[in-house]
């Protein structure tokens, strides 16, 4: 059972590691082109819609080939991080 987790790990590990080498050779994207989405995304769920501070909103999770849902850090968790 810990080898088969020892190598989910390390396959989780290529993963974001090709992703990496991918998200490098785009570093200055001036036009998002279908070829580029389909390189980068695997899909997108769009979520029912919600009613926040009187406006409509369709919450939706991008998942990336090969690494998922990236998920961005709050606006605290970016200022923890940088000052």
């Amino acid at each position: 059972m810990l080898r088969n987790e020892i190598e989910a790990q390390d396959d989780k590990t290529a993963n974001v590691l090709a992703f990496v080498e991918k998200v490098k050779r785009y570093t200055e994207i001036k036009e998002l082109t279908p070829a580029i989405v389909n390189e980068f995304i695997d899909y997108i769920m769009v979520s029912k819609k919600q009613v926040i501070d009187d406006k409509t909103v369709y919450p939706i999770d991008i998942y990336y080939n090969g690494v998922g849902i990236i998920t961005a850090p709050s606006a605290e968790e970016y200022e923890e991080m940088f000052f």
